[in-house]
Formats: structure tokens, C-alpha cells, sequence
């Protein structure tokens, strides 16, 4: 390939590390807001292998990364009922908390669509997704080695989310509610990152990882009010292997 890329190698210790290539990645969003969907589920949940083969349909949307950014959470409530979630993290059901008491949505439970910060139940009814059209700023980005520059073009007190997403993670789910069940999950936030900035500029190091064979990655950048869940824009691109 002849664009920057983000290429994970599996050492032997079980660790990962970052080798990447000299050319810069560059990606951005469009002057219209993009859809950011998100999804709080657990391995631990019955009802959630339905939704997350759902909103894994979106990797083939034609306007992935500039319509529409999928963000997938795997909370962490279920881990006591006798399958541990290897995605889930206690910062992401804090997250889905935070909406609930912010009225966001009406209560905690899997699976629990969010769109653009307001609860969205048109899931349980097969209903196409809302259709939200409005004029916001430009998010761009620039990836080069380890190093990520962001720009948004209105100025104002800010907070960027960083999130590095997986697909195609496989796992076969031995006790619980999913018992004997394998998993293939897309959109999964592996890491994520939150940096605030008076000006709109951000210049951040990507960090390394855990990685899986045969897996893919993408890169999601969600701008927020500081201090706010709700995005005012959002962008992504996928980090793909480098072609030998």
C-alpha cells in the first residue's frame, strides 16, 4: 500500500507493537455532522448477539468514517454472572451510567443503541435508522508513524475522543448466557482515549495495544463540547495490515 497504515506485530511475549510506514494517513470528515451510533453490550448477554450482528452489517455502509462511525462498548455488569467479557471495561459502562443519569437514556441494559448521545429503541422495532442532516465543523486528521495530528474548525473548549476499534474478533464463549456460542464481533473498542484542547488542534502518540491474528483495526475521532458526551463531529479510517 502507498498510504500510512498501522500494522500490529505479534510478539512472542504475547505483546504488540507498532510498525508503521513513512507515508501520512490523512482522513477527515465532511462539513455535514456524522452519525455516531453506538452500541453498550456484553458476551455475557443473550439478547446481544442479535445487535451486534446488526450493527456489523455497517462495515460494508458506503459512507463508513464520513456518514456514519460505529462504536461498539462491552460494559462490564455481566462479568459476575459467570462469563468474563474479554472486551469489557469498567470505564465503559461508567460511560453508559453517565447518559442514563444525564437522561440520555432511561435506564441501563444491553443491548442499548445510542445515536449521536440520545437513546435509540428503533432496533427492537426493525426500524431503518434516523436520518440526522445537520451542518458542523470539519474534523480532520493526519496519521504519520506513531504520531496523530487533529484539527477542528470551530474554536472553542473541546474534548477529542480517540478510540482504536476491532473487527472480525473471534471467541468462543464457554460459560454463561452465551454458552457455547462463537462470536464474531466487529466495531469493538479496544482502547480508547479522551484529550481536551482550547483551540481545536490536538498532536497525540497512538499507543500499542493488544492485537489478534487475522483481526482488523480501525481508528475512530469523536469531538465533543468539553466536559460533553454529545459529538459535534466525527471521523474514522481503517488501520490496515502493511502489503508485503
Amino acid at each position: 500500500m502507498t498510504r500510512n497504515v498501522l500494522f500490529l506485530t505479534l510478539l512472542v511475549s504475547g505483546a504488540s507493537a507498532a510498525v508503521f510506514q513513512d507515508d501520512p494517513l490523512s482522513f477527515q470528515s465532511t462539513n455535514e455532522q456524522t452519525q455516531v451510533l453506538e452500541l453498550f453490550t456484553s458476551q455475557g448477554c443473550s439478547s446481544c448477539p442479535p445487535a451486534e450482528r446488526w450493527i456489523s452489517q455497517l462495515v460494508d455502509h458506503p459512507g463508513l468514517w464520513t456518514e456514519i462511525v460505529p462504536i461498539v462498548y462491552h460494559v462490564d455488569y455481566w462479568d459476575s454472572l459467570g462469563w468474563k467479557d474479554p472486551f469489557a471495561k469498567k470505564a465503559y459502562t461508567e460511560k453508559q451510567y453517565s447518559y442514563a443519569e444525564q437522561g440520555r437514556i432511561r435506564q441501563v441494559y444491553t443491548p442499548c443503541f445510542v445515536s449521536n448521545g440520545r437513546e435509540w429503541r428503533g432496533y427492537f422495532n426493525r426500524e431503518s435508522l434516523p436520518k440526522e442532516s445537520s451542518v458542523a465543523g470539519i474534523l480532520s486528521a493526519e496519521l504519520q508513524g506513531d504520531r496523530l495530528k487533529v484539527n477542528y474548525s470551530e474554536k472553542e473548549p473541546l474534548s477529542l475522543q480517540v478510540s482504536i476499534l476491532g473487527f472480525d474478533l473471534e471467541t468462543q464463549v464457554s460459560k454463561g448466557e452465551n454458552r457455547g456460542r462463537r462470536l464474531n464481533q466487529q466495531f469493538v473498542t479496544i482502547h480508547q482515549s479522551t484529550h481536551s484542547s482550547q483551540s481545536g488542534n490536538w498532536g497525540l502518540r497512538l499507543p500499542d495495544f493488544p492485537e489478534r491474528e487475522d483481526a482488523r483495526y480501525a481508528i475512530a475521532l469523536v469531538v465533543t463540547r468539553k466536559g460533553k458526551q454529545v459529538p459535534l463531529q466525527s471521523t474514522g479510517a481503517w488501520l490496515d495490515p502493511i502489503s508485503e
